[in-house]
């Protein structure tokens, strides 16, 4: 009975440091500087546009360039979409194949003064770091990942391909 719990002990042990590692692995994979090159549909096809389907029937075309993605070591990220629309805030790795992206939206920008003044009318409060700012988090499923590619799943039927940016 006691050699039972102690090879259970053991074995949990194993198993826990073979997680770590494989973490630590994606971690040393993903961090670095991605930059856009296409997106795809299923047959391989390259897209430049996606039509996105609302309810009530209302859909929009859009442009499919994908942002520049700097992952830091420190655990924080940007995504540059323009000259002018950067993403920042931090990232963690929920699986071994989705990346959490929790955006910082500053509390005194155009942007959180709006999120301010909308969660004031419909009731409904946004999650807030210490400081105050606002924190919108999103998901990202990677279908690959190499020291040179990575793809990412896109509005399901789409995968977005990234290149590592050489050092």
């Amino acid at each position: 009975m006691k050699l039972k719990f102690i090879l259970g002990v053991v074995f949990c042990i194993i198993l826990s440091n073979l997680s770590a590692q494989v973490s630590d692995s994606i971690n040393q994979k993903i961090i670095g500087k991605w930059n856009y090159i296409k997106t795809i549909d299923k047959e391989n096809n390259s897209v430049e546009y996606i039509i996105r389907k609302y309810p009530g029937g209302t859909e929009m075309k859009i442009k499919t360039n994908g942002p520049k993605i700097i992952i830091n070591k420190n655990g924080t990220y940007s995504k540059q979409f323009t000259e002018e629309n950067i993403d920042t805030g931090n990232w963690k790795m929920k699986s071994e194949n989705e990346i959490e992206y929790e955006m910082v939206i500053p509390k005194n920008s155009r942007q959180g003064k709006l999120i301010a003044a909308t969660q004031k009318s419909i009731n409904k409060k946004w999650r807030t770091d210490k400081n105050g700012n606002f924190l919108d988090a999103s998901t990202n499923t990677i279908l690959s990942l190499s020291k040179s590619e990575m793809t990412i799943e896109y509005e399901k039927d789409y995968v977005m391909i990234f290149k590592r940016e050489a050092q």
